[in-house]
């Protein structure tokens, strides 16, 4: 439970104006007369402000706190406490899913629901709980385990200027930032572009990095590279990890041993494979439909 003194205050700020809702549950105390009651109810402004400021004479109790974002883009919220500086924040900056919510109750902290009403983090844990995994630190998912991967020299990406496809299961409400590829035996020579991505399961870009040009690409190298707009996860399930590079030698990639076939690779979803073909500088949105491949490649989000 939060308790305020009187004449102290409740701030709260969002990333766009009259998008995220904030209603504020809870009791004023004076002297022995205890009354119930919603102490604010409000937009939230894109710029910290107060919300709430306790009367003379009374204490204030706040049991929960309940905050939606009515908008259909990805909005955050924070909350503060006797004024609207870093040093008075009683949260962090918090991100609310399209049409999501967060839910604070005394007893229980903040909990974070999508637009379905699943239920996405409590108590700061994923309550679905990914599996324990061994990827490089800061990392939260792999295509293939890093305690697992034989990290042979796999041929991927396939071809100069072809998009190869790789699945990786993600969780709702993870955020990826980062997505982590690492070259094998051969390094890039001559390269003019090269990108990494995130595609949704029907090959819907997500999130992209930037154009790295001619960066260099050395053999047996990890390469971390940063979304332009980080991705906040809706759903669970599986997703893709997009690569292509242009190059006179494009890089071999660290993976496993290839199959002998690819029939059960093939079944739905693909696990990995070849896409849209002739790229420049660009991933494409929606990729090519993906040609199952006896090849594999790790890759991980950050």
């Amino acid at each position: 439970m939060i308790t305020l003194a009187a004449a102290d205050t409740l701030a709260g700020g969002a990333s766009v104006a009259s998008q995220v809702t904030c209603t504020v549950f809870g009791m004023e105390l004076v002297g022995t007369t205890e009354t119930y009651k919603v102490l604010d109810q409000r937009q939230l402004a894109s710029s910290p402000a107060t919300i709430y400021t306790v009367p003379a004479s009374t204490t204030a109790f706040i049991k929960s706190i309940m905050v939606n974002n009515n908008d259909t883009v990805v909005r955050t919220f924070r909350l503060f406490r006797g004024g609207t500086a870093n040093a008075n924040a009683i949260t962090p900056t918090f991100t609310l899913q399209p049409g999501g919510c967060a839910i604070y109750e005394d007893a229980l902290g903040w909990q974070f629901f999508n637009s379905a009403g699943q239920l996405l983090l409590g108590t700061g844990q994923f309550l679905s709980g990914p599996d324990v995994q061994m990827g490089p630190t800061g990392t939260f998912a792999e295509t293939i385990g890093r305690e697992v991967c034989m990290e042979v020299n796999s041929t991927v990406p396939t071809v100069s200027g072809t998009l190869w496809m790789q699945a990786i299961f993600l969780y709702a409400g993870q955020t990826v930032s980062n997505i982590l590829w690492h070259s094998a035996t051969t390094a890039g020579a001559t390269i003019t572009s090269y990108r990494l991505g995130l595609y949704d399961i029907n090959r819907n870009l997500l999130a992209t990095s930037a154009d790295q040009g001619s960066a260099a690409w050395a053999a047996q190298t990890l390469k971390t590279l940063a979304m332009t707009t980080p991705y906040l996860v809706p759903t669970t399930g599986w997703y893709y990890i997009g690569m292509y590079m242009t190059a006179t030698t494009i890089i071999t990639s660290k993976g496993t041993t290839a199959r002998t076939a690819s029939q059960l690779a093939g079944q739905a979803p693909i696990l990995a494979g070849t896409s849209t073909t002739g790229i420049t500088n660009t991933l494409p949105n929606p990729a090519a439909a993906i040609t199952v491949s006896t090849a594999s490649a790790w890759a991980a989000v950050s």
